[in-house]
């Protein structure tokens, strides 16, 4: 626990116990892991191993069921009188200390019933400048903005609100499209989709299961994936490096594997993913990019083997974190604010490029808050830093995100092609054209301010100026809008690959 608490009130032990004894229950009926954790006593178990993703004995992994709404609510009417209690009596240290433990308490995960999904279109340039649409939606009327470009807006929309915004919306002569009734459903659909693409047969036990966590048929929490890196290192410990590069507000650890068989002289690509917390399918994709090099690597061309892989499956862990178990749309890191009770910073609008310019907010409760200042942030910094000590041969900056289908190049902060942009474009073709023969999906390859518009403050943009990386892409993932962020892990395989087929391109056109 991070809290310095004086337990010498009953109260506080007996909520202590509830809390506890709760969580442990979880624990033991629901997070059983063949993957151990290092600073927990280890069970005895077989070395891990990594096969083929084709198999049909994929590892069942079950998401988290919400708590029992009846013991939520006593949870929170107990601690609600423990801290009245301790205040009167000075028994915690401090205020903030004490508003912390209540809000680790009572974070009861947010709904969206009823809460609409909508598409804008035919918002002009003069009318942003007079009325920021998307803006006001979201102070005015607590919209979730999902996704603003060009061509539309996606953002999602309260029940209580939805009258009031649509009256905004006629006032503007602007239309909206729905594209979901209730977002609560899309998170439900996905939630359920996983647990029955990873529910074992009746009566069988899958010899995977004992011996790896990891797969693709549901998305998985921070520290399976951290598992599963750890489970990489392991069994390449020639080539292989894993590295804490520093700490996240919460104290999470920041964690980056670099695969290579000569690090001081072969060219370098960095692959990240999970910028953005509710953006589950990138950290998805990531790891699969690390299966994809790693249960083949003594076969891979030499295209694959002869460079230096530098992976980051989320970059965001608090965030991350805080997505799967209290709010699904949650999008930014979870640092406090010293001059507001909103949480948070937009990663990719803390990096030290354009910073200050177009695209991004300077309130705090925006969900494009750029921080107080550049590289504010610890992850942002830390991965600053790491990377410009490795600018030497660092030759493509790959960045997954969602949503779009679609492989941008800079500039965003500014609507300027690159020098290079018909070799980035060139590049960007073969992948579009590749991912259409292997699954059928449609990208679009383009300049990233032609498409998302302009913003600052993001990580490719930055990687390109500061560090002079040639090949550098964000790839937005699937899909086009159906789904949006909430997409069902039916489609984690295909859209992997389809990842993965962008960083295959990429890393022949390195040479």
């Amino acid at each position: 626990m991070r809290h310095s608490i004086r337990p010498t009130n009953s109260v506080w032990s007996g909520l202590l116990c509830i809390q506890i004894t709760f969580k442990e229950e979880q624990n033991h009926s629901e997070h059983e892991s063949p993957i151990t954790n290092p600073k927990s006593k280890p069970r005895p178990q077989r070395n891990p191993t990594i096969e083929p993703l084709t198999t049909d004995r994929d590892a069942a992994m079950t998401l988290p069921r919400p708590a029992p709404a009846p013991l939520l609510l006593l949870l929170q009417l107990i601690a609600t009188a423990a801290i009245t209690s301790a205040l009167a009596s000075g028994q915690i240290m401090n205020n903030t200390q004490a508003m912390a433990m209540a809000l680790d308490v009572n974070e009861i995960p947010q709904r969206y019933d009823e809460a609409q999904l909508w598409r804008i279109y035919n918002i002009s340039e003069a009318m942003q400048r007079q009325v920021p649409v998307g803006q006001v939606l979201e102070q005015k009327f607590g919209g979730n903005i999902w996704k603003e470009n060009s061509k539309f807006l996606d953002i999602s929309i309260g029940k209580e609100q939805l009258k009031a915004a649509r009256s905004f919306l006629d006032a503007q002569r602007l239309d909206a499209q729905v594209l979901s009734e209730n977002v609560q459903a899309l998170i439900d659909e996905e939630h359920l989709d996983g647990i029955n693409a990873t529910a074992p047969e009746q009566g069988q036990r899958s010899k995977k299961a004992a011996r790896s966590s990891m797969h693709w048929k549901d998305y998985h929490d921070l520290e399976t994936i951290y598992a599963f890196m750890r489970e990489i290192r392991s069994k390449f410990p020639n080539i292989v490096r894993l590295y804490t590069i520093g700490q996240t507000a919460e104290g999470r650890d920041l964690k980056v594997l670099r695969i290579s068989e000569n690090p001081r002289e072969y060219k370098k690509i960095w692959i990240d993913g999970g910028i953005h917390a509710r953006e589950w399918i990138s950290p998805a994709t990531v790891t699969f990019i690390l299966y994809q090099l790693m249960s083949n690597w003594e076969n891979q061309p030499a295209h694959i083997r002869g460079l230096t892989w530098y992976i980051m499956p989320v970059m965001n862990p608090d965030g991350y974190e805080y997505s799967r178990t209290t709010n699904r749309l949650w999008r930014k890191n979870r640092s406090p604010s010293r001059r507001s009770n909103c949480l948070g910073v937009d990663l990719n609008r803390n990096f030290d490029i354009g910073w200050a310019g177009y695209g991004s907010s300077t309130n705090p409760c925006s969900d494009t808050y750029r921080g107080s200042s550049p590289a504010s942030e610890a992850e942002t910094k830390v991965v600053a830093e790491f990377l410009a000590k490795r600018k030497y041969n660092l030759e493509a900056y790959l960045t997954y995100h969602s949503y779009g289908q679609m492989i941008v190049y800079p500039w965003a902060y500014k609507a300027v092609k690159v020098k290079d942009a018909s070799v980035l474009q060139r590049v960007g073709n073969t992948a579009v054209q590749r991912i259409s023969q292997k699954t059928g999906s449609t990208y679009q390859s383009a300049v990233t301010h032609e498409v998302l518009g302009i913003a600052g403050g993001g990580s490719d943009d930055w990687s390109r100026a500061a560090l002079g990386v040639k090949y550098v892409y964000t790839v937005e993932l699937r899909d086009r809008g159906t789904y949006g962020f909430v997409l069902p892990p039916k489609f984690i395989k295909d859209t992997a690959l389809e990842g993965w087929t962008v960083a295959e391109t990429v890393a022949q056109a390195i040479g």
